[in-house]
């Protein structure tokens, strides 16, 4: 029997590229992973809230589907764009593993987020392109949580 979660949880997430190489400093590889990243938002693995692809790390901020965990939502995320990108990029990509931090409250939404969105000014980046400000229309708002309740458990279609 599968465990369904029965609380959603946004959480900031930062994933780093291999060896700190800056292979998102070329656009083409950047607007590859956004894309990526709107695909998986799109197809309801998760609630894309902000991201910013910098040249060696990418930050997003994300609620995962009731369905899906944080680290299935990393999987599809650093497996999506490396499948993605396998022929213009050979060699690896990503370093393995990623560093998350769940979301308390609204207040730390915001924080998050706001720190997410001022990266690029961090690191003197003028007029940075990478970044969820530029993609207002297409990301999700704060999310509301469900009341919480009882973890339950799914029958597995093989069980059934």
């Amino acid at each position: 029997m599968a465990i369904i979660r029965q609380k959603l949880n946004t959480y900031a997430i930062t994933i780093s590229t291999y060896k700190s190489h800056r292979h998102f400093q070329k656009t083409t590889n950047a607007d590859l992973f956004i894309e990526t990243l709107f695909r998986y938002r799109d197809q309801g693995r998760f609630q894309l809230h902000a991201f910013v692809v910098m040249p060696d790390h990418v930050h997003v901020l994300i609620t995962p589907a009731i369905d899906q965990s944080t680290s299935r939502c990393v999987q599809f995320i650093k497996g999506g764009y490396s499948f993605a990108i396998r022929e213009q990029s050979a060699g690896e990509i990503w370093h393995p593993g990623h560093h998350e931090h769940r979301i308390r409250d609204s207040e730390d939404f915001h924080n998050q987020r706001q720190y997410i969105a001022n990266n690029p000014a961090r690191k003197n980046y003028a007029e940075y392109p990478h970044v969820h400000t530029l993609y207002e229309n297409r990301i999700n708002p704060i999310p509301t949580t469900p009341p919480a309740s009882h973890p339950t458990t799914k029958p597995s279609p093989s069980s059934a």
